[in-house]
């Protein structure tokens, strides 16, 4: 076992470090990170009271193992509670009392073949995601992806509808006149949002072999919510695809006004802003907000893009290590010229708000990992608490 675990779980047993409901009990926020020590990975949850003060945390004494107990890359957080599937069912999981406690779980009718979430958004206590499995309807050559609403305080299954992507025709490469069978072909959500009674889901077609878009054009499915009634599919083919991956990165955000904005990257991966206007369902044609200007690409699982796209307040948005006004379209502050280490794009909670502050990872040339904070109404960004303990990546940031 790896050094890091054998130190913590020495570190339980000690009479000279607190029990695990005394690790958690004044802590605010959960850093969720992974170590390597002596050739193994470890996950761990860093319960923290202040992520601005000096000094450093580790998962030596502090932190909760949840070493294949949990899977941080494909669940996803709500404050101390961790929802995982498994099977046909949604497990609720705690880490409020420093340790791993399940809290219940929700057995869906209607999983398909795989029941992972792809994309998830929590809105007014429940957890909405849209499903892994996929089935193709001939009738209406559509592929049909369900969305599963839970409500994340009793862990009742309040909704499993299905959402209707229908699959246009789309020729092979470099063969116009030569089209793929529609029921070969795959699709991946980039995106999901829900606001105002309504949901948004950016996605795109795949090849059938995974391999590339099937097309550069951005698409968003919109519908009122719960209901999924009136679905309609957006599009836009001038700035090609939307970005964003399967898992749980975000790729896209609301302002104050309920617009929802999105981003699409070319072949030559540079990046536009679109969105689509509140009570509307059409891709904005009056915005674009040219992104070429900056290297907001960074590369995830299989090659794809791994964003984190957050709204912060009065128009500004951080997108990458950037800070932008999405109004007047200008770059505000860009985060790593601040000498502070390069922000870190993480797949999951990156990006943590409150108020008008925006809490993210840092690394530095010297590979030390800190939290920063930008200070949206002073335009500052200063570098917090220090992670240590041979930290390789990081998960998120949550608030308790």
């Amino acid at each position: 076992m790896a050094t890091v675990a054998l130190s913590f779980a020495a570190c339980k047993n000690s009479s000279d470090n607190p029990a695990p409901e005394e690790i958690t009990k004044d802590s605010k926020y959960g850093v969720t990170i992974q170590v390597e020590a002596a050739g193994e990975k470890h996950d761990y949850i860093l319960p923290v009271e202040d992520l601005m003060k000096e000094g450093s945390v580790s998962p030596v004494g502090f932190g909760i193992d949840v070493t294949g107990k949990i899977d941080q890359t494909y669940g996803v957080r709500e404050g101390s509670n961790i929802f995982i599937t498994d099977g046909n069912a949604v497990f609720k999981y705690s880490v409020a009392t420093g340790d791993i406690v399940e809290k219940g779980n929700a057995v869906v009718s209607n999983p398909g073949n795989y029941m992972g979430m792809m994309k998830s958004a929590f809105m007014d206590g429940r957890l909405n995601f849209i499903n892994w499995a996929a089935q193709y309807n001939v009738t209406t050559e559509a592929i049909d992806k369900r969305l599963f609403i839970i409500d994340t305080a009793t862990m009742i299954v309040k909704g499993e509808s299905a959402l209707n992507f229908k699959v246009p025709a789309i020729a092979k490469a470099g063969k116009p006149n030569e089209f793929y069978e529609k029921s070969t072909i795959q699709l991946s959500p980039t995106s999901l949002g829900i606001r105002n009674g309504k949901i948004y889901v950016g996605f795109l077609y795949l090849t059938p072999e995974w391999a590339a878009p099937a097309k550069q054009v951005a698409y968003v499915l919109t519908a009122d919510y719960p209901s999924l009634q009136n679905q309609k599919i957006a599009s836009n083919d001038k700035y090609g695809h939307t970005t964003g991956t399967w898992y749980q990165t975000k790729s896209s955000f609301f302002d104050e006004n309920g617009n929802y904005y999105f981003t699409t990257i070319r072949e030559d991966k540079f990046y536009t802003l679109l969105r689509v206007k509140a009570g509307t369902t059409e891709i904005d044609p009056d915005y674009a907000f040219d992104l070429s200007n900056y290297s907001l690409f960074s590369e995830g699982y299989m090659g794809q893009q791994s964003d984190q796209h957050t709204y912060l307040k009065d128009g500004k948005a951080l997108l990458g290590a950037y800070i932008f006004d999405i109004n007047n379209k200008v770059m505000v502050k860009n985060l790593n010229d601040s000498g502070l280490g390069k922000v870190q794009i993480v797949p999951s909670n990156g990006v943590l708000v409150e108020g008008s502050k925006a809490y993210v990872f840092v690394k530095t040339v010297d590979s030390q990992w800190y939290i920063a904070c930008y200070d949206t109404d002073k335009n500052e960004f200063k570098r917090g608490i220090q992670i240590k303990g041979g930290i390789t990546s990081a998960y998120g940031i949550v608030k308790y």
